[in-house]
């Protein structure tokens, strides 16, 4: 069973159809020929053409998550060299299903990259509390130095603290973070403010309101349906006080 499977998966069809061999991949796991699955991810060179490229990438990821199924060290080691050189989900998902904490920051990475995003915060939220501190330091890793990030980089800041404020924070992290409230993305400032709203002090929800009104202008109405409810829940709170 094994050799036909094995020129299945290492010589794709002239058509470019990769479903077929994303199945061979999974009958090579199942088998047990966790070698072939090795040898093939190990030999993959990058592609010019976007269309071959996209089903590719789904055929590796399918041997990563196959390959997965072994859980010894060299197959940790050779998803995490895949993962952090070449983003691709199931490469992700295949490294993630390690659960291992030294593999947070290839998670992390990955959030700037809209292909693995959601992959990567689904891992992360995974993880819970043990990849807080590598998020919060995400957010927060912006140079001071230079006048505009990339989407890449934003794209990261934004999706760590989504995923933040999926796990949690303790109440102490929340003055770590209040500065994001005056950040140049508008996105940050307001995922900044949802954390003011659940920890910060009657001050801190004070100015939290003045700059939500402030971040109104030229936000787009989704943008603005989250400030106007952030605005009622700030009142409503204060009212209770």
């Amino acid at each position: 069973m094994v050799p036909p499977l094995r020129r299945l998966l290492f010589e794709p069809e002239p058509s470019g159809l990769h479903q077929v061999r994303g199945r061979a991949a999974e009958a090579l796991g199942a088998l047990g020929a966790f070698d072939v699955l090795a040898d093939f991810l190990v030999s993959r060179q990058p592609i010019a053409d976007p269309v071959e490229r996209l089903g590719e990438e789904v055929v590796i990821g399918a041997a990563a998550r196959a390959i997965s199924r072994l859980r010894e060290e060299w197959v940790f080691l050779l998803l995490a060299v895949l993962a952090a050189h070449r983003c691709i989900s199931g490469v992700l998902a295949g490294l993630g299903s390690f659960h291992r904490k030294d593999s947070i920051g290839i998670f992390i990475d990955a959030l700037g990259e809209d292909e693995t995003r959601l992959t990567a915060e689904t891992i992360l939220c995974g993880f819970g509390r043990a990849a807080r501190s590598a998020l919060i330091a995400a957010a927060l890793d912006r140079d001071n130095a230079n006048r505009s990030e990339n989407e890449s980089q934003l794209r990261k800041r934004r999706s760590a603290l989504g995923v933040l404020l999926e796990i949690g924070i303790p109440r102490k992290k929340w003055l770590v973070l209040r500065p994001l409230m005056e950040d140049s993305d508008r996105q940050i400032a307001l995922l900044a403010c949802r954390f003011c709203f659940q920890f910060g002090s009657g001050q801190d929800l004070a100015r939290c309101a003045t700059h939500l009104i402030d971040l109104r202008s030229g936000a787009d109405w989704l943008e603005c349906e989250l400030i106007d409810e952030l605005l009622k829940a700030i009142k409503s709170a204060s009212l209770a006080d």
